[in-house]
């Protein structure tokens, strides 16, 4: 096996405590129950055209609210928007702090300005990490295997000296095919309890 030197992760559900999916489903005039928004979400072009930097936060907002029939208008929805970044998840600092003697550490993630700029600088992200991709910034998003590719190249990395976390299994795929190391996950737990059994993570 490859010597492993870096570990990007995803933020949302992986490092970040995200409430979007629960909190559109209270919004929407049909409840299309929750197992349905996810897909929708990720092949939403409104979404997208935001999480590529394509559209401004207003036109995201206005588009969004009527394309999903919600009964909230588009000034408030920015709002309650930014209130789904809810902190990082239990774990979070320690397993960073822990890993990043012996790892380059990087954040990528399908995000948009907004969030972006919480997670990176209320919350605090940036200065616990090495490298920071968003979507929004480079133009493309996850799963395109490319976006992988060119983020191992700008970090000075061979796709099979990176191992990648992400919760949706759309992203691991796409982040195999660039020939990245990747497994889905659900919390920091989780990339302990992976990081351990690959053995790049002590035991004690």
């Amino acid at each position: 096996m490859t010597k492993i030197k870096a570990i990007i992760f995803d933020l949302g559900g992986v490092l970040i405590d995200f409430s979007g999916m629960t909190d559109i489903r209270s919004m929407m005039r049909k409840d299309p129950g929750l197992d349905a928004i996810r897909p929708r979400w990720i092949t939403c072009p409104t979404i997208s055209a935001f999480e590529r930097g394509e559209i401004s936060s207003d036109t995201f907002a206005s588009e969004f609210t009527q394309t999903w029939d919600l009964q909230i208008e588009p000034d408030d929805f920015i709002s309650v928007f930014k209130s789904w970044i809810k902190g990082t998840l239990p774990g979070t600092e320690q397993l960073l702090v822990s890993l990043r003697p012996h790892y380059t550490l990087a954040c990528l993630s399908n995000t948009n300005p907004l969030h972006w700029s919480q997670m990176m600088h209320d919350i605090g992200l940036y200065s616990q990490l090495d490298q920071h991709f968003a979507s929004h910034t480079l133009g493309r998003m996850k799963p395109d295997p490319n976006v992988f590719a060119d983020v191992c190249a700008e970090m000075g990395f061979a796709p099979s000296e990176v191992v990648f976390f992400d919760d949706g299994v759309e992203n691991i795929e796409g982040a195999k095919q660039a020939g990245l190391s990747a497994y889905q996950v659900q919390s920091p737990g989780d990339i302990t309890m992976k990081l351990k059994a690959l053995g790049l993570m002590s035991r004690s």
